[in-house]
């Protein structure tokens, strides 16, 4: 009974967080390689930021300016949350609708988070913001540790457009 119990709280709770439009939970990297591969072709830059990031927060509007302006030329991006999971519905969904953004967010619940960060880099120590960006092919191209802003990444993403 108690299980059966839990099991329907569980269901509700996931039912509810990936039911919204903004927010999707990643915990495997078989999801990773998946979007990764949805978008093959384009070159993807992959952000991991978290709402209470202060770094994360001031480059967020530059990352949303730099998809909607290279979007049609090509450009991917996704963006997983670092945010606390209790903080989901209070500060992560609020950040994301006062920032008009109107694509998925993944929200990261791995178990161990060393298996996400040795995925995208073995010499990457969990530091965000972190951006990385990916050619057409998939290949790894460029690393960023700690926030840039719009001209860096136009700049950086501009090389692998092409």
């Amino acid at each position: 009974m108690k299980k059966s119990f839990f099991a329907i709280i569980f269901l509700i709770i996931i039912n509810n967080v990936s039911s919204s439009q903004d927010v999707l939970k990643i915990s495997t990297l078989n999801q990773i390689d998946s979007l990764k591969s949805s978008y093959n072709g384009n070159v993807i830059l992959v952000n991991f930021w978290a709402s209470w990031c202060k770094p994360c927060v001031e480059e967020f509007p530059d990352l949303l300016k730099i998809k909607k302006d290279l979007g049609d030329k090509g450009l991917r991006v996704i963006f997983i949350s670092l945010d606390f999971p209790e903080e989901i519905d209070t500060r992560l969904i609020p950040f994301l609708k006062a920032n008009n953004v109107d694509f998925t967010t993944l929200f990261c619940s791995f178990k161990k988070s060393e298996e996400l960060m040795d995925y995208f880099d073995k010499e990457w120590d969990g530091a965000i913001p972190a951006t990385f960006i990916f050619d057409k092919n998939g290949a790894l191209r460029s690393k960023v540790i700690g926030s840039r802003n719009y001209d860096f990444y136009s700049n950086e993403i501009s090389k692998y457009l092409d």
